[in-house]
């Protein structure tokens, strides 16, 4: 499997690459009456409207750096499509034969299912690959 590595804060996460549609700079956030917290509004992407999710508020509870960068992803089994706003995007990182299953307290932090693994693509360096159609479950701009 292939992943896009992801940073919020001192954290890489690996979003699967057959779910990203494409990466840019943030254009401007449409708000919406009453999101829930973790969605910022709605942007207008070539003649669509994607919903805004901040993968920092999702994951961690605290937002991801402005401006950082958007993550066009397809979201689940309905195919819809969204950005996903993290700090940068970090590169590609292949997860064949490197993935491990997530530490424990990793999986205590978040909801169950949201962790598919961890990989440690060079030295030092971690990734923890997220599994998207239980990330954004749910999600509703």
């Amino acid at each position: 499997m292939t992943a896009v590595a992801v940073r919020l804060g001192d954290a890489e996460y690996g979003l699967p690459m057959e779910r990203v549609r494409e990466v840019l700079r943030p254009p401007p956030v449409t708000r919406t009456p009453f999101p829930p917290p973790d969605v910022l509004g709605v942007i207008h992407l070539r003649g669509a409207l994607l919903a805004v999710l901040d993968l920092g508020t999702r994951l961690r509870g605290r937002p991801s750096a402005a401006p950082g960068r958007m993550v066009v992803v397809s979201s689940g089994a309905g195919r819809e499509r969204l950005a996903l706003r993290v700090d940068r995007v970090t590169g590609v990182v292949e997860t064949d034969d490197l993935l491990f299953p997530p530490p424990p307290e990793a999986e205590a932090a978040l909801p169950e299912g949201w962790l598919a693994g961890v990989v440690s693509p060079d030295s030092g360096r971690l990734v923890t690959l997220l599994d998207l159609e239980n990330v954004l479950a749910g999600v509703h701009a």
